[in-house]
């Protein structure tokens, strides 16, 4: 299972790297460079037209997107660490059930030991 979960993490590293290796046309690059000159002029253009309530609501909602912001980073840290304690408890559980096996085993063999005296 572990080989398999290294070979899919190396697979996706490398399928990654083969993607971004791509190169994009030169046409799509000046493409996608006027694009951002444009709406870089449009947003000064925004911004020097605003007035102090456009400002201040502005400031509002940048707060409100830094607090679900802050939101989301605590829930996804918290899914991570639920994920991890879900990987520890089973590899946990594999080490009991393995323990407990061996413990039945040594029983089965005591008993079995135990059963060829009383034969005797």
């Amino acid at each position: 299972m572990l080989y398999r979960l290294v070979f899919c993490v190396l697979f996706s590293c490398f399928v990654s790297f083969a993607m971004a290796e791509q190169s994009v046309g030169v046409d799509e690059k000046t493409l996608a460079k006027t694009v951002v000159e444009l709406e870089r002029s449009v947003a000064i253009l925004q911004l020097s037209t605003a007035s102090l309530g456009d400002y201040q609501s502005l400031a509002t909602k940048m707060a409100h997107v830094n607090a679900l912001e802050y939101r989301v980073n605590f829930l996804g840290n918290l899914t991570f660490l639920l994920f991890m304690s879900l990987v520890v408890f089973f590899f946990r559980l594999r080490h009991q059930q393995k323990r407990l096996l061996a413990l039945e085993q040594r029983e089965s063999e005591k008993n079995h030991q135990q059963e060829s005296k009383d034969v005797n």
